[in-house]
Order: structure tokens, then sequence, then C-alpha cells
């Protein structure tokens, strides 16, 4: 099992329950880590034997910049949704911070995890 590393992806997006975050939109910070089998792409060097992950991203950006969810939680859900698509994924965990949610912290962040 090999694990591939999206790191600091920043998409600026509607979440909060507070008058001005549902008014403006913030940024978010997204890091997730793919966990597959490799070992057939390592031998093969062909794109149709590995995870697209450019394509995974490109859906996370779209999903994420036109959504409009309330908390962290139902968000994470959404993006480990999207990643767990493609049949060849064995495990995902995603971390979302969302910087200055809390007055001294630099950010808050959730991580979760889901596996086959």
């Amino acid at each position: 099992m090999s694990t591939i590393y999206v790191e600091k992806l920043e998409i600026y997006t509607i979440l909060g329950i507070k008058q001005e975050e549902r008014e403006n939109k913030q940024k978010l910070i997204i890091d997730y880590w793919i966990e597959t089998d490799i070992s057939k792409a390592m031998q093969s060097d062909d794109i149709a034997d590995c995870v697209n992950y450019r394509t995974i991203n490109k859906e996370i950006l779209k999903t994420v910049e036109s959504s409009s969810y309330n908390t962290i939680e139902r968000l994470l859900g959404v993006v480990l949704d999207i990643i767990m698509q493609a049949s060849s994924i064995e495990k995902s965990t995603v971390q979302i911070a969302k910087p200055g949610a809390l007055r001294y912290a630099k950010n808050v962040s959730i991580t979760a995890s889901r596996e086959r």
C-alpha cells in the first residue's frame, strides 16, 4: 500500500453559522491522503494504472467552492465521498482547517478517515 498526499489545498467558500460567515467566503485549507496499491503503476509507467489525483482535486475544488455548509464536519464527509468514488482507493484521510475560526488560534481543523 502506498500513500498519495495532497498538501495545503486552499479553497474559498461559504462555511459557518454566523451571519458574516454566511455572507463572505472564507479560506479553508484541505490536506488529504489517499491509500492505494500503486505496484502495477510502478512497473508499467502507464497513467491508466494510477489514481488520477488531478481529477479528484478538480472535483474537490468545484464542489467546495460552490458549497454553502454550516459545519466543517459535513464538508469533511462530502470531500471523503468524492475521494472514495475511485474504486482503487482503499482508504482516505482528510483534514480541513478553518484559519481564524477561534480567537488566538491559528486554525481549527478536523480530520476523519474512511476505508473500504
